[in-house]
């Protein structure tokens, strides 16, 4: 059996740079600056487009969250007939029996704690799913998948599913524009 995962409705690309304190003075008070910077629109050569400030970390994935708020999971055989559908909540994955791996952190009072950082996310709607590889079991045991989480200073999404110990497959989602963009300069907690 073919297994297929869907994830959605809402999920962000998200990214997190270094930037030097001089950056992060410039535009901590002026975050209209900021945008027109890294969207490309502002004369400013001292800082990078959003997408390509992404040494810390760079993700996409459906964001997971708190109760009721519609997000969720969704698993279907290869004729596309739907196995599991479940609110995308930490409670629901593991009350179906998942594994959650956050094996992607980063926060302010952890790595980033003594740093000066750029945070961008854009949102978009659509479905993350494992078309480009699905994944063949004999049977669909939720306990044998991971779920892969990447926390980024606080927002949560999962970014890619993996069988028992095998590869990790990173979703991918087919999406109209960014319905929501959001860029900070941020810095540590001990700077």
């Amino acid at each position: 059996m073919k297994i297929k995962f869907a994830l959605g409705s809402y999920g962000y690309e998200v990214v997190l740079g270094n930037i030097t304190e001089e950056i992060y003075n410039k535009y901590s008070q002026d975050n209209e600056a900021l945008n027109d910077a890294v969207s490309g629109f502002g004369d400013n050569l001292d800082i990078k487009e959003w997408s390509e400030m992404d040494d810390i970390a760079h993700k996409y994935g459906a964001v997971l969250e708190e109760e009721g708020t519609g997000q969720y999971l969704k698993v279907f055989n290869e004729n596309n007939e739907e196995l599991l559908n479940i609110p995308l909540t930490s409670d629901e994955i593991k009350a179906k029996g998942f594994n959650i791996k956050e094996d992607v952190v980063h926060t302010s009072n952890k790595d980033l704690s003594e740093k000066f950082y750029f945070f961008g996310q854009s949102g978009e709607k659509g479905e993350w799913e494992n078309l480009d590889k699905l994944f063949e079991v004999s049977e669909f045991k939720p306990s044998e998948f991971n779920l892969h989480l990447a926390n980024l200073d606080g927002l949560k999404i999962v970014y890619a599913i993996s069988h028992k110990d095998d590869e990790i497959i990173q979703l991918s989602v087919v999406s109209s524009n960014p319905n929501f963009q959001n860029f900070e300069v941020r810095m540590g907690d001990d700077v």
